[in-house]
């Protein structure tokens, strides 16, 4: 007997088919679409902050340019710099993307190593990795681990990579500007790396600035002068803050506060900035044997009738050098004041050397205690001198203790 398939059982059998077509046909769906590439120029490769040309980091901005110097612009097109880690080992590439095309760049024999003026125009002597930035060509070899700098400049293919040496340099520095005091490499990883110097000498109220490779340019040529060391935006607003906010910046960075100091240089990878921190472990044992120090302003006679005026070199009040007991040196003065005038004290009867005023060391005796001397900028003056209120002869004390850098300041009438 026949046996018909009823209606109901063909589509049961149909409608597994018809399921299982339905959900493997994707050849209607559109593909995502592949992100353009950004024009811009990128550096990219193994062991560093970026491994391709897509990761945050791997872009470069327009190298920091000297404003003073050459083509007196911050930057120029076509001219690129950036710090980033490099590991051991490594290699790496540029890129650059004109109208969303890409173009990666290496060079002949992966680069050549070599003094920065073999280079043209770059004014390191240490050695650094340059070459011609060479569409693909091997990739660039770094044998050594670092902070290193990149430069390019497209316009004449030239690339330059300095591992990062750091030292400061400048009037509050012990060379002062013939030298740099190097700042040795403390840590380093991809994410930071920290330059330290310890029991660094540094001079109250004077100028510095952080210097790379003992050298102020990475590159120039007269036009394109790289601005290769830190500084501040402003020295003034950095000295009245006492904030130092150091990058590649011209001013000079003010030091506040003689001594020796452990000195700490960062770079951050991720902010792409530079940080400072000083912390003072000592005191300079200074020599104060043949230090002439003397009253200067216009509360005393030089001569027997000339009121003094404050005339560098000339109205310095008996300038003579100290008497030592240990590492206290102390000067004494017996002098005539005359009333509302004032007077501080400085080395040579000029400026530059040991200056002291009422701030500057500890008021004693009995004519600070009677207001027989006061603060002149307590009653309105324009600076802290010391001011006379009563007139007469007084004996005058100045004690250095050089091992702690103490100031004591001890004013006495004289005795009848």
């Amino acid at each position: 007997m026949k046996r018909f398939i009823t209606l109901q059982r063909m589509l049961l059998l149909i409608l597994p088919v018809f399921l299982f077509s339905c959900g493997s046909d994707d050849s209607n769906e559109e593909s995502e679409p592949l992100e353009p590439k950004k024009d811009g120029f990128y550096i990219y490769g193994t062991n560093t902050v970026a491994a391709s040309d897509e990761d945050l980091h791997a872009r470069m901005a327009r190298a920091v340019l000297d404003p003073a110097q050459g083509a007196k612009v911050d930057n120029m097109e076509g001219i690129y710099g950036k710090f980033l880690y490099i590991g051991a080992n490594s290699t790496i590439s540029f890129m650059e993307v004109v109208d969303e095309v890409a173009t990666t760049f290496g060079a002949p024999g992966g680069g050549t190593l070599d003094s920065g003026k073999v280079a043209g125009n770059v004014l390191i002597k240490d050695k650094v990795i340059f070459g011609a930035l060479t569409a693909d060509a091997p990739a660039i070899k770094v044998a050594e681990e670092g902070l290193y700098y990149a430069f390019a400049n497209v316009n004449t293919d030239l690339f330059v990579l300095m591992k990062v040496n750091a030292d400061m340099i400048g009037d509050a520095t012990p060379l002062s500007w013939a030298g740099g005091t190097g700042l040795p490499l403390k840590t380093i990883s991809k994410d930071s790396t920290v330059f330290e110097g310890k029991n660094i000498a540094l001079r109250d109220a004077a100028g510095y600035r952080y210097r790379f490779n003992n050298g102020w340019h990475v590159y120039n040529d007269l036009s394109i002068v790289t601005l290769s060391s830190l500084g501040v935006p402003d020295y003034a607003e950095a000295w009245e803050t006492g904030i130092n906010n150091v990058g590649l910046l011209v001013s000079n960075i003010p030091n506040k506060g003689e001594g020796l100091y452990t000195v700490r240089l960062k770079y951050n990878a991720a902010t792409n900035t530079w940080t400072e921190k000083k912390i003072k472990t000592g005191f300079v044992l200074k020599d104060y044997s043949e230090t002439q120090m003397g009253l200067f302003g216009n509360a005393y006679v030089t001569a027997p009738e000339d009121t003094a005026a404050w005339e560098v070199g000339v109205d310095g009040y008996d300038l003579h050098t100290p008497e030592k007991d240990g590492t206290v040196y102390t000067w004494e003065w017996t002098v005539d004041l005359l009333e509302g005038r004032e007077f501080i004290f400085l080395q040579d009867a000029t400026w530059g050397g040991l200056q002291i005023d009422y701030l500057g060391a500890a008021a004693d005796g009995e004519a600070i205690d009677d207001g027989d001397i006061v603060n002149a900028k307590d009653l309105g003056g324009e600076h802290p001198n010391y001011r006379v209120i009563n007139p007469g002869t007084y004996v005058i004390t100045l004690a250095v203790d050089a091992a702690t850098d103490a100031r004591t300041v001890t004013i006495v009438p004289a005795p009848n």
